[in-house]
């Protein structure tokens, strides 16, 4: 579901009109600029020059006007959850890619700003809330594939919502949490949940999911003599390895030499563990690198460390 259908169903989603437009983005300012106590009509109607009865004919009241305020704010985010959300990918990358980047577009927001979209989020309801009935349709996509269960999965699309917000909520009002440092605890916190989240699913095998993810488990554990408990370390090794920083830094620094060789040596790693989506990736990109060129090395990049994401999560 897009934006656009049964949400629009609260007329204070629908104002298009040129009036009711200017009014909102005054009010929007003088919230962002004074905070939500300081919003008045009388205000709103001095500094967007439309008078009050234009204001109370289109929102009734002040409460009103923040809430339609906080839904025009809210569309962008379902937006961002449509267009980031994948099939194809597993629950924690699609949780990862779509948090991290609402978390982005919520960095440009101030603190007021935040507590109004929590506060609108709340007013909805859960039967009602566009972002909840996403992430539990997210949830049962996971359910289909096997990778997790729920007993219930809109509360648990809930307690995945309110989470996110209430990480949003520290982290701004930490003034000197930067952007990139508030991403890399998000991750973690992301990784927390979703592992409580898949325990449930304990159906499917470690083994059965790495297959199922393109991985030659059978080839790896016969090189191994069947020691399983040394494939996983082995494996967990590889992910933490520090050459995949130092092969991002490389292609960044535009080093496409050291590049070349730390994926080259990657590439025989992965292929040892019978990762053979990852190393049929690096391959790729060693390809790219091996004439000494650079362009379209940090898009393979990238494409590799998705690739490890959807196999070290099950770790």
């Amino acid at each position: 579901m897009m934006y656009g259908e049964e949400e629009t169903q609260n007329s204070v989603m629908m104002i298009d009109d040129h009036i009711g437009r200017k009014i909102l983005d005054t009010a929007t300012a003088i919230i962002g600029r004074e905070g939500y106590e300081n919003l008045t009509i009388r205000k709103v109607a001095k500094e967007s020059g439309c008078s009050n009865s234009a204001i109370y004919q289109r929102f009734g009241d002040k409460n009103a006007l923040s809430e339609a305020v906080a839904a025009l704010q809210a569309k962008p985010f379902l937006i961002i959850m449509d267009e980031t959300y994948s099939k194809e990918a597993d629950l924690l990358t699609n949780i990862d890619r779509i948090t991290k980047r609402l978390l982005e577009k919520l960095y440009d927001f101030e603190q007021e700003a935040i507590y109004m979209q929590i506060i609108y989020r709340g007013r909805l309801g859960v039967d009602h809330n566009p972002f909840v009935l996403r992430v539990e349709e997210y949830l049962k996509n996971a359910m289909a594939r096997g990778e997790t269960s729920a007993a219930n999965a809109r509360e648990t699309a809930f307690f995945l919502s309110t989470s996110f917000w209430g990480f949003v909520q520290m982290v701004r009002a930490d003034k000197g949490k930067d952007l990139e440092s508030a991403k890399r605890l998000l991750e973690a916190q992301n990784r927390v949940i979703y592992n409580g989240i898949r325990s449930g699913a304990g159906k499917v095998s470690l083994w059965d999911q790495l297959r199922e993810r393109g991985v030659d488990v059978d080839k790896a554990l016969a090189r191994m003599k069947g020691n399983k408990d040394a494939y996983r370390g082995f494996l967990a090794e590889f992910f933490a390895d520090p050459d995949f920083d130092a092969l991002g830094a490389s292609i960044e620094a535009g080093n496409a030499q050291n590049a070349f060789e730390y994926a080259h040596g990657l590439k025989g790693m992965a292929a040892n563990l019978g990762l053979d989506g990852v190393r049929g990736r690096l391959g790729v990109l060693v390809e790219i690198l091996r004439p000494g060129g650079i362009d379209g090395a940090r898009e393979a990049y990238d494409d590799i460390m998705d690739a490890c994401r959807q196999i070290s999560v099950l770790l």
